[in-house]
């Protein structure tokens, strides 16, 4: 018999992603995802699919494995995984065997590239940069360069504990801070170390065993006392185009630039090697570059930075064939800048698919900019919540012109990542209510799903059914929101439902055909659903989106507003039973909603910003905070008072779930403190769950089946009461 899902079934669904197309097209690796709520644990491991065949299979089975990476030949994977206890680089053959460690130094924290010769292994990792005579700050205690070497040296050898190893004394965990940018939320605190690119050499074949002791040989590509991020390697091997700010400033730069590296020198001698050299001094951010199989292109995500830190991220392309050939030649040429490059998606005024809009729940795996055919470049676009992939093909090699072309996407499903080999597509994909699967198809062909095990949970689910709705805002402006209805439930037949309404984060994020594992868990309820992207959200243009930049609470709230009373016009809401949650921005939303209309008969607020004033530089994200808030506390604290929920707190009457996680860097915790202790010193009801540990968004299992217990049962408790009491 048929039921609703329940908090738990968070974890019984199995998320799929990073999924990676062989060389040859015949073969696509992924990451499968599965947990155990009971004992908090949850469990990666790669499989190989071979869709001619129909077969899926397990490659590894440590349950902490993930990023795997084809080898040129077709034959074997490199992959990350911490069942050593450290994240290290392993080896295996795709046909079968175990699998085998490369050794390092430090800790693999992401980017695994193999180098299109196989010979050499790229990876991101921490490296301690200062100078010799470098101290923290003028005027520091003498052993405090000691302290700061240790703490950068024991974070980098770090090794797991075993049982027998001695108790020894608690280490000096000070925090010294002279940096701008010092934290980040998900990470923690930086300390003293930078983020830098290293590779190793592969081993021709599986070596021996290897002592414990053995710490790597990983050679340090990057040097400087900078942070390097996305990286690509050149089709010839010998460059690497790294994304990078490599300046004493960069903190309070809002960009970065593409530098090249000598990949080939630093193998031979690292001394030796000539470089880096400026590539591309951007006007704003550039991320994830992916270099064409000719060697003349540079693809890379980015934006021109004209309206700030909320500008659209579009593709763009660099011309390198020039600037290589005078390296080659031995001269330095000028840093190409952005007369030289070219923005290919900006006539779309749509945002580039960098794994958003992401369903829930999801594997994220690796977030990519565009993959290469040949001379062909595919990318993703979001627009109006809905996702396409593209292919944009030249007219000509030396300065062509470029056709596009729409090959995947279809109204109604969501797709969040994808790639790409010998004309194979994998791609990743969700409908509102059906979870994510994993499919695969020729390019332009329809898709074959290759994921079928959440089938046996969701055919005894009750899923129901849903419809996208476009309404019109008090100034005109269209808008789209989704309502969701329970299974049975007859449209025109005027039963009014219990309604729960959802706003997105961000703010600039937006809402899309993506499964919700939250909306089908209330409308398995009973609940009517609806979500919105009201002004703020990204995929409908430029203008949009930024809108709102140092306005909030003006056309954001009124949208979502006229939203709900287009779906209550509809005859299908309960006007008396209408509910309101939001996360983040969305909780924002929530506490500034209350204190602004009594239109909600309870609400849930989760990581939440009520005080845009007090919010400054307490967040990780000062710069977005300064141009999406209005402007810095000594400028505009009249207007940044004039925006914070808190401000209007003694208007609230409606009953308020606050929930926060304690850790929080992205929304601090205060704010819910602050918001919460008004609301209790006015003599309101409000309830505060506080969760130990955890960032902006929840980790533990248990942390996030408590959150949507709590939200059902509040919310139904209310829904069955007459009044708000």
């Amino acid at each position: 018999m048929a039921r609703p899902l329940a908090p738990d079934d968070l974890f019984n669904l199995v998320t799929f992603g990073d999924a990676q197309v062989s060389p040859d097209g015949k073969l696509v690796a992924f990451v499968r995802q599965s947990h155990d709520a009971k004992k908090e644990e949850s469990f990666t491991d790669i499989y190989i699919a071979e869709p001619a065949a129909g077969q899926v299979r397990k490659l590894t089975g440590s349950g902490k494995d993930k990023a795997p990476r084809w080898f040129p030949d077709g034959r074997r994977l490199a992959f990350i995984s911490e069942r050593s206890g450290k994240s290290q680089i392993w080896v295996i053959d795709v046909a079968g065997g175990e699998a085998w460690r490369i050794p390092t130094k430090r800790a693999v924290l992401g980017g695994l590239t193999v180098s299109p010769d196989g010979k050499r292994l790229l990876f991101e990792g921490k490296a301690f940069s200062k100078g010799e005579d470098w101290i923290p700050y003028p005027g520091c205690p003498e052993n405090d360069r000691k302290r700061a070497i240790e703490q950068a040296t024991r974070e980098i050898e770090s090794e797991p504990s075993k049982k027998d190893e001695p108790v020894l004394p608690k280490p000096n965990e000070i925090k010294v801070i002279t940096r701008l940018r010092y934290r980040l939320d998900g990470e923690g605190y930086f300390g003293d170390l930078r983020r830098h690119i290293f590779f190793v050499e592969v081993p021709g074949a599986p070596p021996p065993a290897r002592p414990e002791s053995d710490k790597g040989n990983e050679v340090q590509l990057t040097a400087g006392d900078y942070d390097h991020g996305s990286f690509a390697v050149s089709p010839d091997g010998r460059y690497v185009a790294v994304s990078a700010l490599r300046r004493d400033d960069a903190d309070y730069c809002l960009k970065s630039d593409l530098w090249l590296y000598e990949l080939e020198g630093a193998a031979s001698s690292h001394s030796d090697a000539r470089g880096p050299w400026l590539l591309y001094d951007a006007p704003g951010p550039c991320e994830l570059p992916v270099w064409s199989p000719n060697g003349k292109w540079i693809a890379f995500a980015g934006h021109d930075s004209k309206r700030g830190d909320t500008t659209r991220v579009d593709l763009w392309l660099l011309d390198v064939e020039n600037f290589i050939s005078s390296l080659s030649a031995g001269s330095t040429p000028r840093p190409m800048t952005q007369a030289d490059s070219r923005n290919l998606t900006g006539k779309f005024d749509r945002d580039l698919l960098l794994g958003r809009p992401r369903p829930e729940p999801a594997y994220p795996g690796q977030a990519r900019s565009a993959v290469w055919q040949g001379e062909e470049l595919y990318f993703g676009l979001v627009d109006h919540g809905e996702t396409s992939i593209y292919r944009a093909t030249p007219s000509s090699v030396s300065t062509p012109t470029w056709a596009f072309e729409k090959v995947l996407g279809e109204e109604g499903t969501a797709i969040s990542n994808f790639h790409i080999g010998a004309g194979t597509l994998a791609y990743q994909a969700s409908d509102p209510v059906t979870p994510e699967n994993l499919y695969v198809s020729k390019i332009g062909k329809t898709g074959t799903r290759l994921t079928l095990e959440n089938d046996s949970l969701m055919k005894d689910i009750e899923t129901g059914t849903w419809e996208k709705l476009q309404c019109l805002a008090d100034d005109g402006q269209e808008l789209d929101y989704w309502l969701m209805y329970p299974k049975g439930y007859e449209k025109g037949s005027g039963k009014k439902l219990p309604t729960l309404v959802m706003v997105h984060g961000g703010p600039h994020g937006a809402y899309g055909p993506t499964f919700s594992f939250t909306a089908n868990l209330f409308a398995g309820r009973g609940y009517a659903v609806l979500y919105c992207n009201p002004r703020g959200s990204t995929s409908y243009g430029q203008e949009f989106s930024s809108c709102i930049d140092g306005d909030w609470g003006n056309k954001d709230f009124g949208d979502v507003m006229a939203c709900v009373r287009a779906a209550v016009s509809r005859g299908t809401v309960d006007e008396k039973n209408i509910f309101l949650y939001g996360w983040s921005y969305g909780g924002w939303w929530t506490v500034w909603a209350v204190g602004h209309t009594d239109m909600f008969k309870a609400a849930c607020a989760g990581a939440c910003v009520s005080n845009l004033h007090n919010d400054y530089a307490t967040a990780d994200c000062l710069w977005a905070n300064e141009q999406e808030y209005g402007g810095k506390p000594w400028e505009n604290a009249e207007g940044l008072l004039s925006r914070s929920p808190i401000s209007y707190v003694d208007r609230v009457n409606t009953p308020l779930l606050l929930l926060h996680g304690e850790n929080d860097l992205r929304c601090p915790i205060g704010n819910s403190e602050q918001f919460y202790a008004a609301l209790r010193r006015l003599g309101k009801t409000a309830v505060f769950v506080r969760y130990p540990g955890e960032y902006h968004g929840l980790k533990r299992h248990l942390h996030q089946i408590d959150k949507l217990e709590r939200m059902l049962a509040w919310f139904e408790h209310y829904r069955k009461s007459a009044s708000r009491a």
